[in-house]
């Protein structure tokens, strides 16, 4: 026979006493100094260990009734679960009530109505559906490492970037697209960035600070996305000083589309290297553990995936409504396609707006490490994965987009990475910095104002090109036969 106790100054380690009146006294002491649990019934019957197993068996029982369950449901076929998930969410914003503009803004369109109402009406559908992705966005990250949860955000907000620079790029309006892909990196890097600073190292009323700056604890993420739009920006840069470089007179387009083909799958190629140094090989240290709240799962995983498609769905609709929309108030205006792309674009899509504003308000809460990690993993994937698929998006179907950037758009892109590889290099970030920043992207709305619209190269779509081939046939460069030409 067998007895466990808890005598005093032991903790809750259980003692075995082979001594019957000791373990008797024990039995009839009410005065004993053991922690009490009514869930546990001593028997002195029992065989070694049973207590103790008893006990630890209890504790769980007591953690999973005090403790929330998390949930890891996948589907559900309740009607009544669906209908009480769909309620909670609709109930969660006060803003969601503006979905009643979704059905007038998406049927307006066939009417011809006059475009300023239709780019009212397409701007206050986006605000909650933007939320609502936001939501199926967090449930969703909170069932995978929170490193995982900027790159899905910044994913669901250039999903839709992707999407509408596709309709533009069906539309042949290839500056555009350029401009635009340029114009959301150096919003997010100049404008959003140094909004962030301000905000996150702004002196605040009752606050008392030894030193002003916003420490970033995360510097092996922030230095490598930084070095990553760098290598960017030689991305870019190479088409277009090869076409500087190239003999005055010489044809070189189909030279200019096998470059950026193979540079577009090169640097999805980085992208992934990217992906497994951050969610995989180097997880901990991307993300700030004292500033990633990483709560449970509060719907099954299939709702979560309904919530991000269908908002997604939604958002690009009215988007697509509100870029055509603001083209065409742009053109009344006589604005040059640069300032659309470069300027109004990236501000006026709710979708970029509505993340630009979480990651202000993360760092408005002293959590500067998460905004700057939205903000860098958006301008990356722009880089490393919107810009390329853009590209052999066009490729396959017959619209040669190039990587051909004019100088004024490789230089403020060349200067706008330098500037913020400095200002990141030390770890820390104060109020002056996020000013400089902003009044660099200030500067350059300015100069892209007045830059006139580039024409296009006519006859791009027709061009057969052999992408194995150096140079162009003899008699598309218009050389003879006989007087040679570039090898294939």
């Amino acid at each position: 026979m067998s007895y466990y106790e808890y005598p005093s100054g032991t903790g809750n380690v259980p003692v075995y006493d082979n001594n019957f009146s000791n373990r008797r006294s024990i039995l009839v002491e009410p005065n004993h100094n053991y922690p009490p649990n009514n869930h546990v019934r001593y028997d002195i019957h029992q065989p070694q260990n049973a207590h103790y197993a008893n006990e630890k068996e209890n504790v769980r029982f007591q953690h999973d009734v005090e403790a929330p369950r998390k949930t890891n449901k996948i589907i559900s076929k309740s009607p009544v679960k669906w209908y009480r998930n769909t309620r909670a969410v609709l109930q969660m914003f006060k803003s969601n009530f503006l979905l009643i503009f979704l059905p007038p803004a998406i049927i307006m369109k066939r009417f011809g109505v006059n475009e300023s109402i239709l780019f009212f009406f397409n701007f206050l559908a986006i605000v909650p559906m933007a939320k609502i992705l936001s939501v199926g966005i967090n449930d969703l990250s909170a069932r995978l490492h929170p490193s995982y949860g900027a790159v899905l955000h910044a994913f669901a907000g250039n999903f839709v970037e992707l999407v509408i620079s596709s309709y533009a790029l069906m539309d042949k309006q290839y500056a555009i697209v350029r401009s635009s892909v340029l114009g959301a990196i150096l919003c997010n890097i100049l404008l959003i960035l140094g909004v962030v600073f301000l905000a996150g190292s702004w002196p605040r009323k009752g606050a008392r600070r030894q030193s002003m700056n916003a420490h970033l604890s995360t510097q092996l993420f922030v230095s490598t996305s930084a070095s990553t739009l760098a290598l960017a920006v030689l991305a870019l840069v190479t088409p277009a000083a090869f076409k500087i470089a190239a003999p005055t007179g010489t044809n070189i387009e189909c030279d200019l589309q096998n470059i950026s083909h193979a540079t577009a799958i090169i640097l999805l190629f980085v992208y992934a290297g990217l992906l497994v140094f951050q969610l995989k090989t180097h997880a901990n240290e991307t993300v700030d553990n004292n500033e990633a709240h990483h709560g449970e799962a509060q719907y099954f995983l299939v709702f979560d995936l309904f919530l991000i498609v269908a908002s997604i769905s939604g958002i690009t609709v009215c988007a697509r409504y509100l870029v055509t929309s603001i083209e065409h108030l742009a053109h009344s205006f006589h604005l040059g396609n640069g300032f659309i792309g470069m300027v109004l674009l990236p501000l006026c899509v709710v979708s970029n707006f509505m993340e630009h504003y979480d990651a202000i308000k993360e760092a408005s809460e002293d959590k500067v490490d998460t905004a700057v990690g939205l903000i860098l993993n958006t301008s990356v994937q722009i880089a490393l994965l919107v810009t390329p698929v853009l590209v052999l998006v066009g490729w396959i179907t017959s619209r040669p987009l190039t990587l051909d950037f004019n100088t004024l758009e490789i230089c403020v892109l060349a200067c706008a990475v330098l500037i913020v590889n400095y200002l990141v290099a030390d770890g820390k970030a104060n109020w002056l910095e996020g000013y400089m920043l902003i009044v660099s992207y200030i500067i350059i709305a300015v100069a892209f104002f007045y830059f006139p619209n580039v024409p296009e190269v006519p006859g791009l779509e027709t061009m057969k090109c052999n992408p194995w081939s150096r140079n162009l046939p003899p008699e598309l460069l218009g050389i003879g036969e006989g007087e040679g030409g570039g090898s294939h």
